[in-house]
């Protein structure tokens, strides 16, 4: 969880109005929305979780960014927990108060999803003495449970995400 310079070419482009990263960000997710979706009712639960994992990541990178603004120094590109583990330092160096809703929602993902999602994605195939009477269906069946629940921790993430950082907008 290292800052790095901003011109490094690992961080995350910060949203300006009408510019060409917001216009393919809006084209990025709509797609990435659209087969979540998609994804959901055909259960193609891998990639539901993979473009779960990436719209949250990016939405917390979004904030952070909001927050630390014109910094020399940026965090680069990093997993999810990583991402989230920025953003929950940053507020608290900042002493600013995330709304209940986004904390909540960003524990959840640290906590409890992205350990579903690690077993689903990473741990599919592997047998351990721990997980040995665990077949197919039920691994099927997690999978699945990880999906839906990414799928709905990153809409919930990029709506009160985006409702805060709108709002910060208008105080700042």
């Amino acid at each position: 969880m290292k800052k790095v310079d901003a011109s490094n070419k690992n961080v995350r482009i910060a949203g300006e109005p009408d510019s060409p990263q917001n216009r393919l960000r809006a084209e990025l997710y709509g797609e990435a929305f659209e087969r979540i979706n998609r994804g959901i009712k055909d259960e193609i639960y891998f990639e539901v979780i993979a473009l779960a994992d990436s719209i949250i990541t990016d939405r917390v990178q979004a904030l952070t960014q909001d927050i630390i603004r014109d910094e020399r120094e940026q965090y680069a590109w990093m997993s999810v927990g990583g991402a989230i583990e920025g953003l929950f330092s940053e507020v608290k160096t900042r002493s600013i108060t995330l709304p209940p809703e986004i904390r909540g929602l960003l524990t959840q993902v640290h906590q409890v999803w992205s350990q579903k999602r690690n077993i689903a994605a990473h741990a599919f195939v592997v047998v351990t003495p721990k997980n040995l009477e665990q077949g197919v269906e039920t691994r099927l069946d997690n999978l699945k449970d990880a999906a839906v629940e990414g799928a709905a921790l990153a809409r919930s993430i990029t709506n009160e995400i985006d409702k805060y950082r709108s709002q910060r907008e208008r105080i700042d």
